[in-house]
């Protein structure tokens, strides 16, 4: 059997899984059919339980469990009981929206319910609950959704969640008790899977054991079944390079199902009908696990469960620690911040100067000017964020201009923090070269901040005291709240007028989006005006065709090739492609098969010889599927070839038959020859030839369904008494009706032939 190691949460990983089923796990024959009585049950909660990772855990003298893959269980279960009930609907109530992915083909029958605010948990449930779903999904169960998970499955719905726990079987409904269920509401508890991961014998060095061992007996005798046949094999390994020594390699899931009862009383105590403890003895049994990892499943259930705890309180501790050094800092900063606001008050000169600076540059050059007044620095320079990732010397003041650079690095100049910090080396961006008239003495890195998003930075120095005054610190902080503000307001207005450019530009490019669209329109046209509309008049036949493409210009081709004065072509193709790359390749092969049938007579040396000019002309990654017959008018006989199209349905005396012929699609690449079979088919007055291509199968409806070939057949057999046009039009009457507002999936073309 397969085996799949680990499932990752989001991404590409949970697309893949949402495509597994439990037979891609290798698993034990027994659990196959509580699977399926699981999902064919009634009403009733169904839970997936198991433990995962936990993240606080990690470090050297962390002992973590295998993560169970108990999401990886969850979403099959979800997918095989829609499955198993075509036509049922699922409401997914999840926090996180891409928390549960679904195969493609079930997305129209899967609707989520976000729990974004102001709702919670309880009300979705509820709400979903009332629109009476085939199937509610609750991402987790936990305290808020664990009693309204219950009182739905007890208004009759089937309910599907999982619960992240060490428990299982009856313990799992004894612990819903901790999460404030009310005990009546137990009794809708119906399936419990509990899911484990164990890591399995290395497949290398693993030994037979003589016997069996004697810590398996107590086991062994409270499941007889396991030794009523042939003696059972148990293995040890002894470690190997493969297996870096230590007898293990890869994982194995195991699996405890529990289907609960009515009796509350007996539900915490009866057993499980597939225990974990017997699905470990039949996989020991199988070679997989040792007999030591069977007997030692409680201990180190105990021992893992301590250490998960120990660091819990361990990361608790410490989180608790670091919030008493914020306290410690907020009060200090509340007490500054109390010293601050007499300064704030003699800014209101300064930030009303900043306010009416013209541009960018002129304000930057204001405010390191006033930097150096505020708080009697000599050397200002002052750093603009264009974006994430570069930074600019937008001004300098008390440093030689032609010294600076133009751009520098965003960490060195943002930092991290809103408070000034100590800056004593050179600042970033000013050459070695550059006279500093004296050493730096002291220096401060300023974030200029606005509404809490970095605008830039300054960073002060002076070379004459050993530090700046507290005092000036705080009235330099404050001044770049009001120099942040002012540089965003300007930078704005010059990012706004950059915008407006680039609005004038991308109205130009609306212009040419325009001329695209009428050339469309003009190509739907020409296509169109390719396709025949009035069929040559050929005694006793009469033609009736339809077109409907998927998009604006399409990949079907259909016509009638009136070949001598007795004898005329029938052909309906289909390119693999929709859109222009289609119609193009359909152009060309339609006229490729126009010239080839009035060549040669057969109709499978005609799509041969279509397929080798393909390969030669044709897009390498397209192909095409072709019927093509010819109709020998006063022998009433029709010769036909099928290149991989559907087969045409024949309509005689009131009943339907399916023309046979093999053969392969055209242009396919790297097939050199084609295999076609040439047929033969007597007419009948009466008959009706219809062809057609796949786009009518292929039709959905509003709910993702495809309308089939057996609707088809049903349709065309249940209008057998119309007309050639009748037939066409009642039929795409009926397709537009079954498709309502749903988009469409395919071109669909149809071509009847009427025999007089």
């Amino acid at each position: 059997m397969p085996f799949i190691a680990a499932a990752t949460e989001g991404g590409k990983g949970a697309r893949i899984v949402a495509m597994l089923e439990l037979k891609d796990f290798l698993h034990l024959p027994q659990l196959d059919p509580l699977i399926e009585q699981m999902a064919a049950d009634g009403p009733g909660l169904i839970l997936v339980t198991g433990l995962d990772a936990r993240p606080l855990t990690a470090g050297a003298d962390a002992d973590t469990f295998l993560p169970s893959g108990r999401s990886a269980i969850f979403r099959i279960l979800m997918r095989h009981m829609l499955e198993s009930r075509s036509g049922t609907r699922a409401l997914v109530v999840a926090a996180n929206k891409e928390l549960i992915r679904v195969p493609r083909e079930l997305k129209r029958r899967v609707e989520q319910v976000p729990v974004q605010s102001p709702h919670n948990y309880a009300d979705r449930i509820a709400s979903a609950a009332q629109r009476r779903p085939g199937l509610l999904v609750i991402d987790q169960l936990i305290p808020e959704t664990a009693t309204a998970a219950l009182e739905a499955a007890q208004r009759g719905l089937r309910v599907l969640s999982q619960v992240d726990t060490i428990f299982r079987g009856g313990d799992v409904a004894r612990s819903l008790l901790d999460l404030d269920v009310p005990r009546p509401l137990l009794t809708h508890l119906s399936w419990v899977i509990a899911v484990q991961r164990l890591a399995i014998l290395c497949p290398r060095c693993k030994q037979r054991l003589p016997t069996t061992p004697a810590s398996l007996t107590g086991l062994l005798k409270r499941f007889p079944d396991l030794t009523a046949g042939p003696a059972p094999a148990y293995f040890r390994a002894t470690g190997c390079s493969y297996c870096r020594h230590s007898g293990r390699w890869g994982e194995v899931t195991a699996f405890d199902v529990f289907c609960a009862g009515d009796d509350i009383e007996a539900l915490f105590t009866q057993p499980s009908l597939l225990p974990l403890e017997e699905y470990l003895l039949r996989l020991a049994a199988a070679g997989y696990l040792a007999p030591e990892d069977v007997t030692r499943l409680e201990p180190d259930q105990l021992r893992h469960t301590y250490n998960l705890l120990t660091a819990s309180e361990r990361a608790l501790s410490q989180a608790n620690q670091a919030l008493q050094r914020k306290l410690v800092e907020l009060e200090a900063a509340n007490r500054v911040l109390e010293q601050r606001t007499e300064a704030l008050i003699s800014l209101q000169d300064v930030g009303q100067a900043l306010i009416s600076a013209a541009g960018l540059e002129d304000l930057a050059n204001r405010v390191c000017r006033h930097t150096r007044e505020l708080c009697g620095a000599d050397r200002v320079v002052l750093y603009y964020l264009r974006s994430e990732a570069r930074a600019e010397v937008l001004a300098v003041s008390g440093w030689d201009p032609a010294q600076v650079t133009d751009e520098v690095e965003v960490d060195i100049i943002v930092g991290s923090g809103s408070e000034p910090t100590s800056f004593d080396r050179r600042p970033p961006g000013i050459a070695m070269e550059a006279d500093a008239a004296g050493a730096l003495r002291a220096g401060l890195r300023v974030p200029l901040l606005a509404q809490g998003q970095p605008v830039g930075a300054m960073i002060v120095h002076t070379t004459q005291r050993a530090a700046f005054a507290p005092g000036e610190v705080a009235l330099l902080q404050a001044f770049a709240h009001q120099a942040a503000l002012a540089l965003q307001r300007a930078g704005l207005i010059k990012s706004l007028r950059q915008k407006i450019a680039e609005l004038e530009a991308a109205q130009v490019e609306l212009v040419k989006k325009e001329r695209l669209e009428q050339e469309l329109e003009l190509a739907r046209q020409v296509q169109q005006s390719m396709l025949p509309r009035i069929f040559p008049l050929v005694p006793g036949y009469a033609f009736a065709a339809r077109n409907r493409p998927a998009r604006r210009v399409g990949g079907d081709f259909y016509d009638v090739i009136l070949l001598d004065a007795d004898c005329f072509g029938v052909v309906v193709g289909d390119v693999s492609d929709k859109g222009m790359p289609s119609a193009l390749y359909m152009a060309l092969t339609r006229s490729l098969i126009m010239a080839e049938a009035r060549r040669e007579r057969s109709p499978a040396a005609v799509l041969r010889n279509v397929h080798q000019l393909l390969l030669a002309l044709g897009e390498a990654n397209m192909f095409v599927t072709v019927f093509y017959g010819v109709v020998d008018g006063s022998a009433r006989q029709l010769t036909y070839a099928r290149a991989g199209h559907d087969r045409p349905l024949l309509l005689r005396n009131q009943r339907l038959e399916r023309l046979e012929g093999t053969g392969t699609v055209l242009g396919f690449p790297d097939l050199d020859e084609v295999p076609l079979s040439e047929e033969r088919l007597d007419l009948l007055s009466g008959d009706r030839l219809v062809l057609y291509t796949d786009g009518l199968t292929d039709a959905l409806d509003e709910d993702g369904r495809f309308f089939g070939l057996d609707r088809l057949l049903a349709l065309v057999q249940s209008q057998a008494g119309l007309s050639a046009f009748e037939l066409c039009q009642a039929t795409f009457d009926r397709l537009a009706a079954y498709q309502g507002h749903a988009e469409p999936f395919d071109d669909m073309t149809m071509l009847v032939v009427e025999v007089k």
